[in-house]
């Protein structure tokens, strides 16, 4: 009898196959363990590596203030309705020919609220949010306050290690 593997399970034991030779070979010994790999555990458990710092010669820094412009929006006020319903109440006493029923009626207050826009109001929309940029051997970074103060007691021209937010600091 022959069996017919499908593609998708080919290729799952393609990559498992592949993953365990891979595994031997990368030790002497072939017992799939390496002082010198770094496998997923090392790469867990390891702390923040080069690539989220960088390193260089500290041109200048700046700082800038967050941008705002006046915009408007729909100002949003309570509304409230009030209402009353009348309610009646019934008591009955005694039982057979003496069977009395008293009938009231008390008002309810009912108040029902909700947003709605009347008007517009005045808000500073912020166009683009403060940062604190450093420049190192001609490239912009942008870095967190912390950095940035940093940054401001280094002399110019000494070497500086940052952890950048992202490059570029165009304005």
């Amino acid at each position: 009898m022959h069996s017919r593997l499908r593609p998708g399970a080919t290729a799952v034991a393609a990559v498992i196959l592949a993953a365990l030779l891979g595994a031997c070979a990368g030790s002497p010994s072939g017992s799939g363990t390496s002082a010198a790999s770094s496998g997923p555990v090392a790469a867990k458990g390891a702390p923040r590596g080069s690539d989220d710092t960088v390193t260089g010669v500290l041109d200048t820094y700046r700082h800038d203030p967050r941008k705002t412009v006046p915009a408007t929006r729909p100002r949003m006020v309570d509304a409230c309705t009030d209402r009353t319903r009348k309610v009646r109440h019934t008591s009955s006493s005694g039982s057979g020919k003496r069977r009395t029923t008293r009938t009231w009626y008390t008002t309810e207050h009912e108040r029902d609220c909700h947003k709605v826009p009347r008007g517009t109001e005045t808000y500073p929309r912020v166009v683009h949010a403060e940062r604190w940029c450093v420049r190192l051997d001609d490239v912009w970074y942008r870095v967190d306050a912390a950095t940035y103060d940093t940054a401001t007691r280094t002399e110019k021209g000494d070497r500086l290690t940052v952890s950048p937010l992202g490059t570029g600091c165009t304005g």
